[in-house]
């Protein structure tokens, strides 16, 4: 069900899943401001939209945007990713985690908005089941999954202790035309790109590989419906979300339904199948379905032609 008008804030507000949800929460009548290191780039801002321009770790900075904006909402959004991380442990550990423990200081302080934090599949490490369950004991193997899980713990902790509404999902691989090109397994986002394009494209795994995935604009949904559940549905603190699982094979064969002109081969990179070797083809998300009717495209064709009508606009 749809809350009245609010105002909502997004963190790392100028990211592409940000903009996505941004937009939809603009389709629901709320009042959405965005905040983040960078000035938002002209060609990506959207209308309606109020933008701030702060780093999440300047704890005054942020202060200030909650007394101005009083939010009911937040979505937050803003990390290292784990190959920044990983290159600068120190700023991963200050943005990832200090600025979060200093967001939920604040956040007790200024009315305590629920929190909606996205969690990840980082956060479980390698040696995991291959049909992986939110019970699962997480042991992750960089700083990013580690950041990742003390937020979630520290968030349950916030909401046991001091009745801060907080939420959490972690989602598995995400198709997205806007997928960071050094990002080594968005190779089926890339392969999508390059069909679009008119180019060709080397999947860097073998056919046969895949793992859990989601689109990116059922990514947002999901954020959507997790907000919007009323908190005595709620059975877990974090909620895995899993769609499909093709192979690239599978990806290949769907995007030449649409774009037949399309020329691809396999050439398996072993850093690129060491990570997804292993990689959980399901992530267990019957808490979700049953919860707050997660219902995601699960049909790898409709999905393709909405990826196709999202990149050409």
């Amino acid at each position: 069900m749809t809350p009245p008008s609010q105002s909502i804030l997004i963190t790392g507000g100028n990211g592409n899943i940000a903009r996505l949800l941004a937009k939809r929460l603009l389709k629901d009548g709320h009042q959405v401001t965005c905040i983040d290191i960078m000035d938002p780039n002209p060609d990506s801002t959207v209308p309606g939209v109020t933008y701030i321009t702060a780093d999440i770790c300047d704890e005054s900075a942020i202060e200030a945007a909650l007394q101005k904006h009083s939010p009911q909402r937040i979505f937050h959004l803003a990390s290292l990713l784990s190959g920044s991380s990983e290159r600068d442990r120190q700023r991963a550990f200050s943005v990832n985690l200090q600025a979060t423990f200093n967001l939920y200081e604040l956040a007790l302080r200024h009315g305590s908005p629920q929190i909606v934090f996205p969690g990840t599949g980082a956060s479980y490490g390698s040696d995991v089941p291959s049909t992986l369950p939110e019970s699962e004991p997480q042991w992750p193997e960089n700083i990013y999954g580690a950041t990742k899980v003390a937020n979630e713990r520290l968030g349950v902790y916030y909401k046991l202790t001091h009745g801060l509404d907080f939420r959490c999902l972690r989602p598995p691989l995400v198709l997205s035309p806007y997928a960071p090109q050094a990002a080594l397994t968005a190779y089926a986002s890339h392969a999508y790109v390059a069909a679009a394009r008119g180019e060709s494209f080397a999947f860097p795994v073998g056919a046969a590989i895949g793992m859990s995935t989601i689109y990116i604009e059922d990514l947002v949904e999901g954020f959507v419906q997790l907000a919007y559940a009323s908190p005595e549905s709620l059975t877990q603190h974090a909620y895995n979300l899993h769609a499909f699982c093709p192979s690239a094979q599978e990806i290949a064969d769907s995007i030449q339904k649409i774009k037949p002109e399309f020329q691809y081969t396999f050439e398996p990179n072993p850093t690129v199948e060491a990570l997804l070797v292993t990689a959980p083809k399901v992530y267990v998300d019957e808490s979700a379905r049953r919860d707050w009717s997660w219902n995601p495209i699960s049909d790898l064709d409709q999905c393709s032609r909405a990826i196709f009508d999202l990149i050409e606009g």
